[in-house]
């Protein structure tokens, strides 16, 4: 699992990588993909997830939703998503993402504020093999590729791009009558209870901990996990808390007693035998394998 920076209303950090726009390119490869899993998370950009080769899961507010090749998925702004590969599968990828403000004239908002409104759906699944839907993908593609590239004149591409994809995605939305409601109460306690488990992990947390972040009960907390992560809040809390782990795993030398402290397990033997049963192998062995 891959381990997220927060921001202070516990949506995702991005690190941009695109200079003077708010946009993040990535381009990942199954051989060199260490991790298996994504914690579940949430921001308030557009995310597209193109599939080179192989496939991919993912689940966006708790729907399970797989990928296969040449296949896209548009993950809506503030919808809790992460990716997942089952074991046997392998997927090369490339991820575009990019801030709604991207579009910043006023006659865009009334547009944009529909496209991510709450009855609005979470995903959309594109398929090459359908015309309107290749042509976002193709949009998101070529996007990619300025702003890997960076020709003369790139940001004009970009921007030219990204209004013709909001475009299409508006269109889209407004035929296909597949509008799907969210409870926005529930995605706003998921957000903060998500949150303060990211936040505070390496302490002592209890459900009650967890639901009163979201000013739910314990019963309603453990419901929303479900609808939402598709798991309890604690299997959520002992995910993420491996995930923390197999970080410091790699990118430290503490050893697996410190670590086990450091990310809130109760010793060494129980972080061992969690972490095996979650990775499918033990702390020594996942780092040497590194």
């Amino acid at each position: 699992m891959h381990l997220i920076e927060l921001l202070d209303n516990k949506s995702e950090v991005l690190n941009y990588n695109v200079e003077n726009m708010p946009i993040k390119l990535v381009e990942a490869y199954s051989k060199n993909i260490l991790v298996r899993s994504m914690v579940n998370h949430w921001h308030n950009d557009f995310e597209f997830t193109y599939m080179l080769a192989g496939e991919m899961n993912y689940s966006v507010n708790g729907v399970p939703v797989k990928l296969a090749e040449g296949q896209m998925i548009f993950v809506n702004s503030g919808r809790m998503h992460y990716n997942y590969w089952d074991n046997g599968q392998n997927g090369d990828y490339t991820c575009t993402i990019f801030h709604p403000s991207m579009m910043d004239s006023k006659s865009s908002v009334k547009y944009l504020d529909r496209l991510i409104c709450e009855n609005s759906p979470p995903y959309i699944v594109l398929h090459p093999e359908i015309v309107r839907e290749k042509k976002i993908i193709d949009l998101v593609l070529r996007l990619h590729e300025a702003g890997t590239r960076q020709p003369d004149g790139y940001e004009l591409a970009i921007m030219s791009c990204i209004y013709e994809i909001v475009h299409a995605l508006f269109i889209y939305i407004q035929n296909s009558g597949d509008s799907i409601r969210q409870n926005s109460k529930k995605l706003d306690a998921m957000h903060r209870m998500v949150g303060y488990v990211q936040h505070n992990y390496g302490e002592k947390i209890s459900l009650a901990d967890i639901a009163g972040a979201g000013f739910v009960s314990r019963t309603v907390c453990c419901e929303i996990f479900r609808e939402f992560a598709g798991q309890t809040p604690v299997e959520y809390l002992t995910e993420y808390r491996v995930s923390k782990s197999a970080e410091l795993l790699r990118d430290s030398d503490m050893s697996i007693t410190e670590i086990a402290s450091a990310c809130g397990f109760g010793g060494s033997s129980y972080f061992t035998k969690t972490f095996r049963k979650i990775m499918g192998c033990t702390p020594t062995e996942f780092r040497q394998s590194i």
